[in-house]
């Protein structure tokens, strides 16, 4: 499950990263330049983790983002993104370590924005500060936390990161509903309405297909029957099987990002088996269902099974 939310959030944020801004810090979008190209410098922020054996906590992503303001052509900041679903005490010590070091290789104003996805109502901290004699240091990053932001407010927003977190609202809905039958229904509702806010939007199709990718995999029912019924209120929302489409799309989607990093090109029959591994790992859907969506043969299909059987 981390696995899989790390390549939905790394996604969904190189989409929105522009309205993930305009939602969350409106002031600082305003003075970016938007016909500048923005820049993931990601293998950049992973250098800059400290190498002295600090234990960090558990993560789900981290972004670090060149951002070209409107005072000039060459002027430019760095926004460091962190979105976060287990909280440690060593966290802003953390935040404080990566400005420290980002700083110290730029020399470039940097602004940092906590993320934390946790399904809980405790606001976190958001300050780190060291005294040593007379000798003091403080210092502050944004902070927003998914859980306390209100449904009405965000069903109602323009911006269309507003159904992101709408979505990475859903976590709290297991701790309200025990019963498994009673969540997966609960779910089934809001899912649905939150699929037809976004289709209701008429976004492009690039933005719509992720929205409803995050929608479908962020967070799973417990039954496949329910899931089954999802993906019909889906197909009678837009008139069209979609379930293929974006089952698909979460596994070649961040293989086409990591292939156009690298410079490696994925084959179209290594794909598909990649594909259907995570249907299988996924246990929504039937091998039968699995061979009709991705059209591979049915000993393909048992192979990958006993391949994956002999892992676990």
């Amino acid at each position: 499950m981390k696995q899989q939310n790390d390549t939905l959030w790394k996604v969904i944020l190189e989409h929105f990263f522009y309205d993930f801004l305009l939602l969350i810090d409106p002031d600082l979008a305003a003075t970016i330049n938007i016909n500048k190209e923005i820049t993931f410098m990601d293998k950049e922020l992973n250098q800059q983790r400290p190498a002295d054996g600090e234990k960090f906590e558990l993560k789900i992503v981290d972004k670090l983002v060149k951002l070209y303001t409107t005072e000039g052509n060459d002027e430019w900041i760095l926004v460091h993104l962190e979105v976060q679903h287990q909280y440690q005490k060593n966290f802003s010590k953390r935040m404080y370590g990566y400005y420290n070091r980002l700083y110290d290789r730029y020399h470039k104003p940097i602004t940092a924005y906590a993320i934390f996805t946790e399904p809980n109502l405790i606001k976190r901290d958001n300050v780190y500060q060291t005294t040593c004699g007379r000798t003091a240091l403080k210092y502050t990053f944004n902070t927003y936390k998914v859980a306390l932001q209100d449904d009405d407010f965000l069903r109602n927003h323009a911006n269309p990161f507003a159904l992101v977190v709408l979505i990475a609202k859903q976590t709290d809905l297991k701790k309200k509903y025990k019963n498994k039958k009673v969540y997966d229904q609960m779910l089934l509702d809001d899912k649905l309405s939150i699929a037809k806010l976004i289709f209701d939007r008429h976004l492009p199709d690039v933005k719509e297909k992720e929205l409803i990718n995050f929608l479908f995999h962020y967070v799973n029912f417990e039954f496949s029957e329910t899931q089954a019924k999802f993906e019909q209120g889906i197909n009678l929302l837009t008139n069209k099987n979609i379930s293929k489409m974006t089952i698909q799309q979460i596994v070649l989607g961040q293989r086409e990002l990591i292939g156009k990093r690298k410079g490696i090109k994925i084959g179209e029959r290594k794909a598909k088996e990649e594909v259907v591994a995570r249907m299988l790992e996924m246990k929504m859907l039937s091998e039968e269902q699995i061979i009709e969506m991705t059209e591979v043969t049915p000993k393909l299909v048992s192979r990958i099974r006993k391949k994956l059987e002999k892992v676990h």
